[in-house]
């Protein structure tokens, strides 16, 4: 079975894909599991495991001071501009999973390498994107596997689609098994092998992509 862990919906606002096109698309592509991982909310996420069953883990995508997490099944909305140390145990809190998305990419706001070892040093990361299908020239992120191997933390994948054409371009191939907690997900991506391309398709705006539903601050 095939999951990849790191997907957009126009929910993210820098995303054009609806929420029809999303699962057009999800439908064609092969996938077992999809991590709907839009920025500043869940609500895209909650909207497509509507649509796709228990297809769909939520996620979401953060800023935190150090770059970007992501959380992966969670529950409730993670607000931005946390450390990576406040946001981790949110996420936990809600028993989801800290997920660390293109790190030591220099092109967009990452988590630095030398920063995701410290963070594994602390017991602060669940899973480790070693493949992204934006990082040239094949996907795959230099030292991200090494780094993850070392600290004995699961490897993990994903699209980071923000089109449908690239959902599930970068995936993990795992045992054909339910995966359905974070126990469950740990033991697909551990068994699992990462299958990466480079895909990142033109975004061609149109008039029904909206920007994300974000809550007013606190």
């Amino acid at each position: 079975m095939r999951i990849d862990l790191h997907t957009h919906t126009h929910r993210s606002g820098d995303s054009t894909t609806t929420f029809e096109d999303y699962a057009d698309a999800f439908l064609r592509s092969g996938l077992a599991y999809v991590a709907v991982t839009d920025h500043l909310t869940i609500d895209g996420a909650l909207e497509m495991q509507a649509l796709l069953g228990d297809a769909v883990i939520i996620g979401q995508e953060m800023r935190v001071a150090e770059g970007e997490l992501i959380g992966l099944f969670i529950t409730e909305r993670i607000p931005p501009g946390l450390t990576a140390e406040k946001a981790a145990g949110m996420i936990r809190a809600q028993q989801g999973l800290v997920y660390v998305p293109h790190p030591g990419d220099a092109l967009r706001v990452s988590v630095s390498l030398d920063c995701l070892r410290e963070l594994c040093s602390r017991d602060l990361v669940d899973v480790i994107e070693v493949a992204n299908s934006k990082v040239a020239p094949d996907g795959s992120i230099p030292g991200a596997r090494e780094i993850a191997t070392a600290h004995g933390i699961a490897a993990g994948a994903g699209s980071d689609a923000h089109v449908e054409s690239a959902i599930g371009s970068t995936y993990i191939v795992a045992p054909d098994l339910r995966v359905d907690g974070p126990d469950a997900l740990i033991r697909a991506l551990n068994s699992g092998e990462v299958r990466s391309t480079h895909a990142d398709p033109p975004r061609r705006w149109r008039p029904r992509i909206v920007p994300p539903t974000v809550p007013p601050p606190v």
